[in-house]
């Protein structure tokens, strides 16, 4: 309840929608995925922060995606960043419709990125850009759905080579036991070492999460 308060404070003070929870069995779903997806949840402004700063260098100039982005808060949080773009990648046209209006009412005086989009589309048949990246998963759907956007993550790196950080949480139903050996398994990401998320007041849930760079082959 306190963290859903805050959320909902926050919200105000940036005049977005963007808390609550949002199950999905009764949008309007692009692609062949509805039954996979889980719902959509904010993320606490304390988390993201914590995250970011467990990752290892300036981002600056890398493009973050959102896969399975929701309401945008995500997408908002990370505009705070100095990243070239940021891009949401969403199945659900009523929840894209939400992000947009968000991006475009979001005011924030720490603001470094104004690059700021959703895509409406199936993660599965989604191409990522040719930009270094953040890509940035909250436990967005089944671990079938999952394999197939890392596969073309890493047909996309192996094709263009460049720097790539996978940032995976989850707080529920223990994705993250098989998304982080999925990532390893894919042979070309390095697993980062990252604290222990802390408790913060701010967050519905506290999630577990793994981070991995990309690493070339020699």
């Amino acid at each position: 309840m306190v963290a859903d308060r805050l959320a909902r404070k926050w919200d105000r003070r940036h005049d977005v929608d963007t808390a609550g929870s949002i199950q999905l069995a009764a949008l309007d779903v692009v692609g062949p995925h509805r039954n996979k997806g889980n719902e959509a949840v904010c993320t606490s402004p304390r988390t993201f922060d914590f995250i970011m700063k467990s990752l290892p260098q300036d981002l600056q100039g890398h493009t973050f995606i959102d896969i399975g982005s929701g309401k945008s808060r995500t997408l908002l949080l990370a505009s705070r960043y100095p990243f070239a773009e940021i891009i949401g990648v969403e199945f659900a046209r009523e929840l894209v419709e939400i992000a947009r209006s968000n991006i475009k009412r979001f005011r924030d005086p720490s603001q470094k990125c104004r690059a700021l989009s959703v895509v409406e589309a199936d993660a599965a048949a989604y191409e990522f850009p040719d930009a270094p990246l953040v890509v940035y998963f909250y436990n967005p759907f089944s671990k079938d759905v999952f394999d197939i956007v890392l596969k073309n993550l890493v047909s996309s790196l192996e094709r263009r080579p460049r720097n790539c950080f996978i940032v995976y949480g989850s707080s529920s139903h223990r994705a993250i036991d098989w998304a982080r050996p999925a990532i390893r398994e894919a042979g070309i990401f390095v697993e980062l070492s990252v604290p222990p998320m802390p408790g913060f007041l701010d967050a519905i849930r506290t999630i577990d999460y793994a981070v991995f760079q990309f690493r070339a082959a020699a």
